[in-house]
């Protein structure tokens, strides 16, 4: 008789890898659930991304990760409350079930870092030939964004820009590391925001504050990502 403390506790760690419902010798379930979360949900989100379905596809990379969390509480959730009589009925084991319920693990970690690799490489564009959609100036592109956020992104997001502008300020955040800003309409705070992969990273390190600059880069938002500088005051890199 499977114990239902066990199934408790893979549920709480691994739901949405199908590992109770291995535990409980519901393969066909299992799989269901492990190919749902971890095939279906990120490949959907890379057609997301990589074929510009949603102006914002943010939400969607968050939810590839929101869904399983949320599926792990409900399913631990629903073994708190069930009946023994109940967890007994669902027992349809016959046989060892702990090789397959451990090895649900190993493959769901082998997908996450799968699909983790295969969206990286649906973000990030060739900034070097991709072809540019649009020529902005950082304070027309500044006013577009403020007048209407939804509009400005059905038109712009994840298209390559090339923006004119003064560069405001430079940094490097934690998160997403060397970037710097244009000055944006009537000196809006946040302006135009450029953040540079690793590669691009010299590029950005030659900018001062008060260059003009042009940039290559692609939008999200009020941003720019993956930016390349093809010209500073006049000069092209």
């Amino acid at each position: 008789m499977k114990s239902k403390k066990i199934s408790l506790l893979l549920s709480l760690l691994g739901a949405s890898a199908g590992a109770d419902r291995f535990y409980l010798g519901q393969n066909t379930a299992g799989w269901v659930t492990l190919l749902t979360f971890w095939v279906l949900i990120p490949g959907a989100v890379y057609g997301i991304i990589k074929f510009n379905l949603f102006p914002n596809w943010e939400p969607f990379m968050l939810g590839r990760f929101a869904l399983p969390i949320v599926f792990h509480l409900y399913e631990t959730g629903r073994y708190m409350v069930i009946s023994d009589e109940k967890f007994m009925s669902q027992d349809v084991s016959k046989s060892k079930t702990f090789p397959l319920t451990i090895a649900s693990f190993l493959i769901a970690a082998l997908l996450i870092v799968g699909g983790s690799r295969l969206l990286k490489s649906a973000m990030v564009v060739d900034i070097e030939s991709a072809e540019i959609s649009a020529v902005l100036s950082a304070e027309a592109m500044s006013q577009e964004f403020r007048n209407n956020e939804d509009i400005y992104r059905k038109k712009y997001d994840n298209l390559v820009l090339q923006i004119e502008g003064i560069v405001s300020e430079t940094g490097n955040d934690f998160e997403t590391g060397a970037y710097f800003a244009l000055k944006g309409l009537n000196n809006d705070p946040f302006g135009i925001k450029c953040y540079f992969l690793e590669q691009n990273i010299a590029d950005a390190n030659k900018v001062k504050i008060g260059d003009k600059v042009i940039m290559k880069g692609v939008a999200n938002g009020n941003k720019l990502e993956n930016c390349k500088v093809i010209n500073i005051n006049g000069q092209s890199l």
